[in-house]
């Protein structure tokens, strides 16, 4: 035997509609933080493949990294130029190094900066770990200062900030290497949905104590092996085989000897040191996004450096960055100048 009862589907209605408020009221909300989270594997057992791999060094203030930048240095190129009638005043604290030259390749009109934050809970908080770089990288694209890079785009371009990704890799030993780094750079394209092209730029903040070197070389950033420690950060670009043209940087930590910004800092030396290599490697980005657009080609001291390396003051101030403070969007920063061919000098703005 059996029997049933005929439903009113109104009440019905109104009873899963009453549920689905009690469920969502009761359930963890997740920040745009926890949605952007992703574990990376291996980039070497990846579906996809990339190619295409260019990229420039910020070398560091090390034995190594000075000859790393000789090396360079000895490179020959053959510039489109691109003259610039520069003006008889240089701002303070300006200084002229050598003009930049034009190759032909693409430059960034527009750029979204993405930070990809790598195993966070290592170091504990992205404040603890790298101090505030979206908030720096807010104040930059509200700036004067970034428009320096104006006379190369031939574009007031606009540079914002949006999501960003916190990333964890499985780590053996303190060092990741380049192959893993795309990976941790496509999978955070792909979780954010705005993959490729020049629009995009994945900056990958590595915690204090992580080494990176490019693959099967001793070209690396290590603090803990100073025989190899040839750079503080870089910036690059690569394809993938699935989403395509990808624009990234490296950020290891910055505070270490070789790649600090000297004290006195107005934030921290954690922030400056962080924030001066970040300005420096998104402001390349724009101006030399592929390593073959705007590239000094004048002079031997100079040759094969970009827009942020010909404005690299160092001194014996235990391998630290000697570098101004300036005021971005009404907020101090000590970080590098930028070279302008309009003054024939790095310039504040």
């Amino acid at each position: 035997m059996s029997s049933s009862k005929q439903r009113n589907p109104l009440i019905s209605l109104v009873a899963l509609a009453a549920l689905a408020v009690l469920l969502s009221a009761l359930a963890p909300r997740l920040s745009a933080q926890e949605e952007a989270a992703i574990h990376v594997n291996s980039a070497k057992k990846a579906p996809y493949t990339f190619s295409n791999v260019r990229y420039h060094i910020l070398p560091a203030n090390t034995v190594a990294g000075q000859a790393a930048l000789a090396a360079r240095r000895l490179g020959t190129k053959t510039a489109k130029k691109h003259v610039i009638f520069g003006l008889t005043t240089v701002p303070a604290p300006g200084f002229y190094p050598d003009d930049l030259d034009y190759f032909g390749g693409p430059v960034v009109t527009s750029m979204q900066s993405h930070s990809v934050y790598l195993n966070t809970a290592s170091c504990g908080t992205v404040a603890t770990c790298w101090g505030a770089p979206e908030k720096f990288l807010t104040d930059l694209g509200l700036s004067t200062f970034i428009h320096v890079t104006d006379q190369y785009t031939g574009a007031s371009g606009k540079y914002t900030v949006g999501a960003h990704v916190n990333a964890t890799f499985t780590m053996y030993t303190n060092m990741i290497d380049e192959s893993d780094l795309f990976g941790v750079v496509h999978d955070a394209a792909v979780k954010l949905g705005t993959p490729s092209g020049y629009g995009h730029e994945y900056h990958v903040f590595l915690p204090p104590g992580t080494d990176t070197c490019f693959d099967e070389s001793s070209v690396c950033y290590s603090p803990d092996n100073p025989s190899a420690f040839y750079f503080c950060a870089y910036h690059g670009s690569l394809d993938f085989s699935d989403i395509g043209h990808v624009l990234f940087s490296v950020e290891p930590s910055q505070n270490v000897g070789g790649c600090q910004a000297a004290p006195p800092n107005p934030n921290s030396e954690l922030i400056d040191s962080t924030n001066s290599v970040l300005s420096h490697e998104t402001i390349e980005t724009i101006t030399d996004p592929d390593i073959n657009a705007w590239i000094a080609d004048e002079s031997l001291v100079a040759a094969g450096d970009e827009i942020g390396d010909l404005c690299e003051p160092t001194g014996n101030n235990n391998g630290q960055f000697l570098d101004p403070t300036v005021t971005l969007n009404g907020h101090k920063y000590e970080i590098q100048l930028e070279y302008s061919n309009l003054y024939h000098a790095c310039s504040p703005k």
